[in-house]
């Protein structure tokens, strides 16, 4: 079983970072990682230049949560993953992403026997869609503004001009999409055949979700639905510190408690060094445990 990881990381911190690419390489897998910080960035990218199995972003090197930059940039990291296998002779059996602050919290063994049961499908949760749910059809043709910095998630007066602006521009200008909006979990487990499905159609990505608030909910599941063959499970692999996802909302720190009482989560997020040192600790070499 050969896995893609597909991480993202906002922070500065090299001990983190590299500990946490070095738990996916220890385990015989790949690592496409995006890294914000330009200085960090340089550092890794040195540090591994001769590691074939750790691929750094450099298309699109940054990304941000309710920002097409973070589902525009997954589906790149996924391009470089399946122009490797081309250049290299490999296949990648599944992709899953790592957003910022997700960590595995259970060793290798008992992810790829999950894998396996999966049998080629995908796993993400849907919440909804358009068929049942007329908002979020309109969420999408909305345009969001101040999505780009990095303060959105926090800043009560960025949402405020946000909303203000939006409400203008909708009288001079709106989008309209006939296929069916999908919302989801920003989270998945992707066959080969999803990833090849969103990475030929980057384009519809771009051109769909620019400007839209929170993207990364919307885009995969949305995509997924419209252009991948695959079928897809939707079992609870990932736990967060809100417990299941909440949407467009700033994930919490995940306690340990919770990733005791959630047996069937794969994964958990946000697990930061300086926001949970205890639960880090505890969870950090999972992968290869």
């Amino acid at each position: 079983m050969k896995i893609a990881y597909l991480m993202h990381y906002l922070g500065e911190d090299y001990e983190e970072v590299s500990e946490n690419i070095d738990q996916i390489l220890e385990g015989g897998d790949h690592v496409f990682v995006m890294l914000n910080d330009e200085k960090l960035r340089d550092d890794i990218f040195i540090a591994y230049a001769s590691v074939p199995e750790c691929h750094v972003s450099t298309v699109q090197s940054a990304a941000l949560h309710g920002d097409l930059s973070l589902p525009r940039g997954t589906i790149l990291q996924m391009k470089d993953a399946l122009e490797y296998e081309e250049d290299a002779d490999a296949d990648f059996d599944y992709f899953i992403n790592l957003t910022d602050g997700m960590l595995p919290v259970r060793n290798r063994q008992e992810i790829v026997q999950v894998l396996e049961q999966l049998d080629g499908r995908d796993n993400y949760i849907v919440t909804a869609d358009s068929e049942t749910s007329e908002d979020l059809k309109k969420r999408m043709e909305e345009y969001a503004f101040f999505t780009n910095s990095l303060n959105f998630q926090k800043s009560k007066m960025l949402q405020g001009m946000n909303s203000f602006t939006k409400n203008i521009v909708k009288n001079f200008k709106n989008r309209e999409t006939d296929d069916v909006v999908v919302q989801t979990w920003p989270f998945f487990v992707l066959s080969h055949d999803s990833a090849e499905a969103l990475v030929e159609n980057l384009a519809y990505c771009s051109n769909q979700f620019m400007m839209c608030l929170y993207p990364e909910e919307l885009c995969f599941g949305t995509m997924l639905r419209k252009f991948s063959p695959a079928q897809h499970q939707e079992r609870r692999l990932w736990i967060t510190g809100q417990g299941d996802y909440q949407e467009q909302a700033v994930i919490q720190p995940v306690s340990m408690d919770q990733v005791l009482e959630n047996p069937e989560a794969l994964f958990a997020v946000r697990v930061k060094a300086k926001e949970n040192l205890p639960v880090y600790q505890n969870v950090f070499d999972a992968y290869n445990s």
